[in-house]
């Protein structure tokens, strides 16, 4: 066996030649297909944690919604009490009525203009009533059983003539500011 005999040359050859083709191949293809499939690889890690959350938050879906729902109830309610701008005029009727009907007689009755807070105003109202102890409580128990919200911080109370009392009050109702109104409803989705 020699190697100058044509046929073990031609062996060698074979050999080499099959040496060159796996080294090209495992250096060129192989090695940009492997940096693929590892970069696939930790694609799909990551998709497949998104579609995790996305089935939690799916999952959750219903909850958020009767949450939703819910507070959707407590809003319109809470906007109940608190009137719009167009509504303090039957409010200050109201809270006249409420005098009215504990016997308290209205000494001055004063609304003011609005005084603008981030999300509501409020619009304090000067009260003095002439009348009994026990008219005064009914009177401002009453105010309180409003179906609108009315503050009552400050009362002074001095004595009378004819058996009574005089009580300074001061009265604040609130509105709801129209300029930022919540959004309703579940978001769409896209």
């Amino acid at each position: 066996m020699s190697l100058r005999e044509p046929k073990i040359q031609q062996i060698i050859i074979f050999f080499v030649i099959i040496i060159i083709a796996l080294i090209l191949y495992f250096r060129f293809p192989y090695t940009s297909n492997k940096n693929k499939i590892d970069r696939l690889a930790s694609s799909q890690d990551s998709l497949r944690i998104e579609v995790q959350k996305a089935e939690a938050a799916r999952a959750r879906l219903p909850e958020l919604q009767e949450k939703i729902a819910r507070l959707e109830i407590e809003w319109e309610k809470a906007k109940e009490m608190l009137p719009k701008q167009k509504e303090i005029p039957s409010l200050i009727q109201q809270i006249s009525n409420s005098g009215t009907k504990a016997g308290v007689s209205f000494l001055l009755f004063k609304p003011s203009g609005p005084h603008p807070k981030q999300n509501y105003s409020e619009i304090p109202v000067q009260i003095k009533i002439q009348g009994g102890y026990h008219q005064l409580g009914k009177f401002l128990s009453n105010i309180g059983n409003l179906p609108r919200i009315v503050n009552v911080p400050e009362v002074k109370i001095s004595v009378g003539g004819n058996r009574s009392i005089e009580a300074e009050l001061s009265a604040i109702t609130y509105t709801v500011s129209t300029k930022k109104e919540v959004p309703r409803g579940v978001p769409h989705r896209r």
